[in-house]
């Protein structure tokens, strides 16, 4: 598969702090698992938190899957496909 992103929000606002991309969901996990036992230490995890390991989505992916949701047609299509 693509590249794995963890991203790191403030507790308070949501406010996105950073990202961390990766090449692999095990390589992601291992950084989000370091992270969060080291803002445990130090006390930076009432405040900040860091998301699963999400895939990478392109806006070029996000436009097509706009597309489908808003045809009936390509949705039924891909209803279909994933059925078998």
């Amino acid at each position: 598969m693509g590249d794995w992103v963890v991203f790191e929000y403030e507790r308070s606002s949501a406010r996105r702090v950073s990202t961390w991309k990766f090449s692999s969901f095990s390589e992601a996990e291992a950084f989000r698992f370091k992270r969060s036992e080291f803002y445990r230490t130090i006390g930076l995890s009432k405040k900040r938190r860091l998301t699963a390991p999400l895939p990478k989505i392109s806006r070029a992916e996000m436009d097509l899957f706009q597309e489908i949701v808003e045809n009936p047609k390509l949705l039924r299509h891909a209803k279909d496909q994933f059925a078998n």
